[in-house]
């Protein structure tokens, strides 16, 4: 018996920039986690009647993605064209399913719950795709969703206590031992930081940085139509270009005997950055720095590197992501207001 899941998408047609995300959206669904989709785009052709279509769609899906956006929350409670006549259907479905049906699924492209769920669905949780540099994170989880797949894995039942024990019964004992366990974990760490071990845990995370950095580059530069180049100065600096936007990547507070102080310093240009040690520029043509952020060197709870920013903490694959999806945004925002 196949565990393949089948969906629907029930969106609006708000403009081409949309309909070419919910394309893709569906696309990615299909090549990457084997989704079978149920797509107007794809299986509505002239000729076919749009309401069997809707009918039929809804009721094979195992699942039914919602896109809301403000377009879709209007129509939806208007009941206007064909987003109107899905909405009859789902909310229909949603009334006389049993509350622990899970069929429906909102995701939210454009705009806050308020402004863009109809009211049938407002009590609804939503998946946020607004951000597109989340987008492949955000498809991941979306395709655990789909599959009934957990986002965060529960811990398995530990024994059933005696209540008669004093230890149960008095509630700052495990206070005292948490706060306590935390404390001496947390020492451990910052040893571990502040040591040679942390300086040759640091070392290679770098070499890991730089590795992935340049595979990604060539990877990107194979199988896409952009050219990125990448180089490491053998030093402390590791630099990226991408059709006119770049970043440098900077290991600054590198020691042999500690890790404590590493920082790793992400810079965004608008321009080339030269890749020479003593570069020059024609006037007018010098990179112009975007923005920057500082990233923390350390270590988690179970010994894996993390590097902090003020707002997130990354693995150093994560962040090197982050990285390639900023330039590339950054490409796509600029280059896209000249096209047709």
């Amino acid at each position: 018996m196949s565990n393949r899941k089948k969906v629907f998408i029930s969106y609006s047609w708000d403009n081409e920039e949309h309909q070419n995300w919910v394309l893709k959206l569906a696309n990615d669904l299909i090549s990457k986690y084997g989704v079978d989709v149920i797509l107007d785009q794809f299986d509505l052709n002239a000729g076919k009647e749009l309401t069997y279509f809707m009918e039929n769609a809804i009721s094979e899906a195992d699942k039914v993605l919602v896109i809301l956006t403000p377009n879709y929350k209007q129509r939806a409670e208007k009941r206007e064209k064909g987003v109107g006549y899905e909405t009859s259907i789902i909310s229909q479905d949603i009334l006389s399913s049993s509350l622990s049906k899970i069929k429906f699924i909102p995701i939210l492209r454009i705009g806050t719950q308020v402004t863009s769920a109809p009211s049938h669905l407002v009590s609804k949780l939503y998946h946020n795709m607004v951000d597109d540099t989340k987008y492949y994170s955000k498809l991941l989880e979306l395709a655990k969703l789909i599959y009934d797949k957990n986002l965060i894995e529960k811990p398995d039942l530990g024994a059933i206590p005696n209540f008669d024990d004093i230890k149960i019964i008095d509630p700052l004992l495990d206070i005292i031992n948490e706060f306590t366990s935390e404390s001496s974990l947390n020492n451990k760490l910052d040893r571990i930081v502040d040591s040679y071990q942390g300086a040759n845990i640091l070392a290679k995370e770098k070499d890991l940085i730089i590795s992935v950095v340049q595979q990604k580059g060539e990877f990107y530069t194979e199988n896409t139509q952009l050219e990125i180049k990448t180089h490491y100065d053998n030093r402390e600096s590791i630099k990226i270009n991408c059709m006119g936007y770049s970043a440098i990547i900077n290991f600054n507070g590198i020691a042999t005997n500690t890790a404590k102080y590493a920082i790793l310093l992400v810079r965004y240009f608008r321009g080339y950055i030269s890749f020479s040690n003593s570069p020059m520029y024609f006037p007018g043509e010098e990179p112009k720095q975007i923005s920057s952020i500082e990233y923390k060197f350390d270590i988690d709870k179970s010994e894996n590197v993390i590097w902090k920013s003020k707002s997130e903490n990354f693995t150093s694959e994560k962040l090197i992501n982050e990285v390639y999806a900023t330039i590339i945004t950054d490409l796509k925002n600029a280059k896209s207001k000249n096209f047709r």
